[in-house]
């Protein structure tokens, strides 16, 4: 059942025009901080990712997660009657979010200057692959793409990261970028037009620690963590199990058995241990492959080294410490039915959070929403035969 919204957002209006992931996981994070967020979606046709994964009710699996506590309202974005409403909206609302390619939102009489003459105080939002110019700012793209261009798969030994890793950081890059511009209106700076690409966000997430070597092209270069940070096998499983100072590695040697190790000049300061990587790792891999599972984590918590067992996914829903966040919440869907998802990760001591509404049905609140915007119940029966409406 749906109640009021709560959170620190609370009275932030956001119309959110994007599609798959980078766009709407960023108004999922305002949404789930308690902005009112007004989904646009097709009339011609379901986005993607309300398809993606297992489907059942009109609700995928990510849909579920990602489009909660939003209203959804469809609209055949070619009709003129349409992007009259959209502007309508716009008018109203303090941020505007879309991820067409770059000169789509323009040709539709919706792009920055267009929404900028309705509304000055309006924060405009251009999500895309690579920019807006640039000699592939009008190529196709999704999150592999990045990718492989970005050196995220180069990281990886080669391979994809397992998961969306390009669309959910940019995301978050979108909704650290709108709240900041929220501030930065309520401090006189009025509306502006921010422009985000999934390249830049994930070349700025990776240059921390992979391209370390390249933020210092006069020093020695040292292995990055994405060479060396992998599980380490057992006898029945594997572990993730981590040192950082020098105690802890000194720790984990002896406690796995290799006191030798804790003395080895070659792994005696954290400069050398970086340069040696490959050899401690082979090293300490060897070792505890003479563990289980149980008996490594063990040995290596009795002496305080960062431990924990790799848990497939059913096993990390039943672990100790995730079941004792509550951050995994079961609901019933009113279509999908049951459903399993995570609740918002941060917890506010005075504008707490919530799940308020459930994942909507395409074009569910398209009445709902028109009705606030003063529209006849005879017109928006009108809307929707015509097709500008579902």
């Amino acid at each position: 059942m749906t109640v009021e919204a709560t959170g620190p957002l609370v009275g932030l209006k956001v119309l959110d025009a994007s599609a798959v992931i980078a766009g709407p996981w960023a108004s999922s994070q305002l949404a789930d901080m308690g902005a009112d967020v007004i989904f646009i979606e097709r009339v011609e046709g379901a986005d993607t990712m309300r398809l993606t994964g297992p489907v059942h009710g009109g609700q995928s699996g990510c849909w579920v997660a990602m489009h909660r506590n939003k209203r959804s309202l469809a609209l055949n974005l070619r009709d003129q009657q349409a992007i009259d409403i959209l502007k309508k909206l716009a008018a109203e609302s303090d941020l505007f979010l879309q991820n067409f390619r770059p000169g789509v939102a323009d040709r539709l009489g919706i792009g920055y200057e267009d929404l900028k003459a309705i509304n000055p105080e309006l924060i405009y939002i251009s999500i895309s692959g690579f920019g807006p110019t640039g000699p592939y700012s009008d190529q196709p793209v999704y999150d592999p793409i990045i990718q492989g261009l970005s050196g995220a798969a180069f990281a990886q030994g080669g391979d994809f990261f397992k998961s969306v890793v390009v669309d959910k950081t940019t995301a978050m890059t979108t909704a650290n970028a709108a709240l900041a511009a929220v501030i930065a209106r309520s401090n006189g700076a009025g509306g502006q037009h921010i422009q985000i690409s999934l390249l830049e966000s994930i070349l700025s997430w990776l240059w921390l620690d992979v391209y370390w070597n390249h933020a210092l092209p006069d020093s020695d270069p040292v292995p990055t963590y994405s060479v060396w940070y992998a599980p380490y096998d057992t006898s029945d499983g594997q572990v993730s199990a981590v040192w950082v100072s020098y105690a802890q590695f000194q720790n984990a040697a002896r406690a796995l058995g290799r006191p030798d190790l804790a003395e080895d000049a070659r792994f005696a300061t954290r400069e050398s241990r970086l340069q040696h990587s490959l050899i401690m790792r082979a090293e300490f891999g060897a070792a505890l492959k003479g563990f289980t599972t149980e008996e490594a984590l063990d040995a290596l918590r009795r002496v305080d080294v960062p431990s924990a067992p790799v848990l497939s996914l059913d096993e990390v829903l039943e672990d100790p410490q995730v079941k004792h966040t509550g951050i995994i919440v079961e609901d019933i869907h009113p279509t999908a039915g049951r459903t399993v998802t995570t609740r918002p990760p941060a917890h506010f001591s005075k504008t707490p959070t919530a799940i308020t509404r459930p994942a909507p049905d395409r074009g569910q609140h398209s009445s709902e929403i028109l009705a606030q915007l003063g529209y006849d119940p005879s017109v928006i029966e009108e809307l929707r035969d015509g097709g500008v409406i579902l």
